[in-house]
């Protein structure tokens, strides 16, 4: 992650990494439920942007917040982050996985700092005919080779392969994710809820996603309005590591200049 400037900040006692490249206008990145491979992927976002990726408590370089045990914990927090940013102006949001959760939420509850969102294969809803993994079913050396189509781009994440060091920080961030998503990774009450996301929404997908299904883009589409929608042939769950288009869809998105599918 060469390509990114880090800082800490403090959010209520609470140390957080922050990665940032780029200048301009600001995008904010939600990352999903692991930080392992990095976000060198998304680096081209910094070419247009000033791109901040919030390392969530609990996660990577970040500290821990034993007091997030919710949705509405991760919104407060990020209400917060953004105050000590100074975004005071609305910025556009884009949120993968846990992070498409959490986007989602925080644009319901925080809507007036929100631009536009992009949401790629969100957590959260409730597809009963195509449910969302349960990642704490999996064995743990099983959970990295569902995240990808292409083995390949695990190899390319992880050129040396997964390390003691790596596996420590897999059960930390996997303890933080069961803080909000052991008993369910999904909200019951958030369907009723997203007629609260009044700004642009794009939907991206793998259509080889095993974690979250690209069958549940329709689930999504139906309950947002009319959302934007780009799915991607030959791509799993981390879709900026394997849809080498997704970026770029995004960019195009956030400039106003839309296109049906990808």
């Amino acid at each position: 992650m060469d390509g990114f400037t880090k800082r800490d900040i403090i959010v209520r006692d609470i140390r957080v990494q922050v990665l940032e490249a780029g200048g301009g206008a600001p995008i904010v990145y939600f990352h999903g439920a692991g930080s392992i491979g990095g976000f060198d992927d998304l680096l081209p976002l910094g070419e247009h942007c000033r791109l901040i990726i919030p390392i969530h408590p609990g996660f990577g370089a970040s500290d821990d917040d034993p007091a997030i045990d919710s949705m509405l914990d991760y919104v407060v927090h990020y209400a917060n982050l953004f105050d000590h940013l100074g975004l005071t102006e609305p910025v556009d949001l884009i949120g993968h996985s846990l992070g498409g959760w959490i986007a989602t939420m925080f644009t319901v509850l925080q809507g007036h700092r929100v631009r536009r969102l992009a949401l790629a294969c969100p957590a959260g809803l409730r597809m009963p005919d195509h449910p969302t993994m349960d990642l704490f079913l999996v064995p743990a050396d099983k959970v990295a080779s569902l995240l990808v189509a292409d083995p390949a781009t695990l190899e390319r994440l992880m050129p040396g392969g997964v390390t003691n060091e790596m596996k420590v920080m897999r059960y930390r961030e996997m303890t933080s994710l069961a803080h909000v998503a052991w008993s369910r990774n999904y909200d019951p009450k958030l369907e009723r809820w997203l007629d609260r996301v009044n700004v642009p929404t794009l939907l991206l997908w793998g259509e080889q996603d095993r974690v979250i299904p690209v069958e549940q883009t329709r689930y999504w589409a139906e309950r947002l309005g009319h959302p934007e929608i780009a799915t991607f042939p030959g791509a799993g769950h981390l879709l900026f590591a394997e849809a080498r288009g997704a970026v770029g869809r995004v960019i195009s998105f956030l400039n106003g200049q839309g296109a049906a599918h990808a």
